[in-house]
């Protein structure tokens, strides 16, 4: 797919870049379920109980601002753009997971040690960011950035690139809606390209495809951001 425009990763802001850098973040700052420093627990057990209900539990009903999804991102999103990155590569040679979208997602979060553990059942891929139903946004906390997961649902997309017209479906049929890892971001307009498995048999099994979501006619995109262990 041939383009004029300038692909590029967004600006990584200054608080981001103080976290991305540490071995061993000591907190995500989000909850008191997922944060450890500042007391001892009383028992290696209790350590692991609180550990294991922070990997479980969803913050869906708890709002993180667009600061701490900065912050959030710097810790582990920039983890998720590596592992992406070199699953990309080790495509060209061999299978990734097991060739679905979903395979292709959990291996990316299966190589960063610091993300929360996700089934990917009942679209459980990390905070919800960004919610978009044909072309009205419901939800924008944050700008989509490269790390991201994507997911579309039914989706059909339809405008013109350059002089010629083109249509997508995506997230149709037997395979369930697409999952794939947001690689780049052009945000002017609404643009994002994204590694997803390949489902074309003979070719390699991860590629990288743009979409445009202020084309998106009707279905649904949405996009999430992986969060700490």
């Amino acid at each position: 797919m041939t383009s004029s425009t300038q692909w590029e990763l967004p600006s990584i802001p200054q608080a981001a870049s103080e976290f991305s850098d540490e071995e061993e973040p000591a907190s995500s700052g989000f909850s008191e379920d997922s944060t450890f420093q500042g007391s001892t627990p009383p028992s290696t057990r209790k350590s692991e109980s609180r550990r294991a209900s922070a990997q479980t539990a969803r913050p869906a009903d708890q709002e993180l601002s667009a600061d701490e999804l900065m912050v959030l991102w710097g810790k582990v999103g920039v983890q998720m753009v590596e592992s992406a990155t070199g699953l990309f590569e080790k495509s060209k040679r061999s299978l990734v997971g097991d060739g679905s979208y979903a395979g292709f997602v959990r291996a990316v979060f299966a190589q960063v040690p610091n993300a929360q553990h996700v089934s990917g059942e009942g679209e459980d891929w990390g905070y919800l960011t960004y919610v978009q139903t044909a072309a009205s946004v419901q939800r924008r906390v944050s700008e989509i950035l490269p790390g991201d997961v994507i997911a579309f649902w039914d989706a059909k997309l339809k405008g013109y690139k350059g002089l010629h017209a083109y249509t997508q479906t995506v997230g149709i049929g037997e395979n369930g809606p697409l999952v794939g890892v947001v690689s780049e971001v052009e945000g002017k307009k609404s643009k994002v390209r994204v590694w997803q498995a390949n489902q074309h048999v003979g070719q390699q099994t991860v590629e990288n495809v743009s979409y445009r979501l202020e084309d998106l006619k009707s279905g649904h995109v949405k996009v999430f951001r992986a969060m700490e262990a």
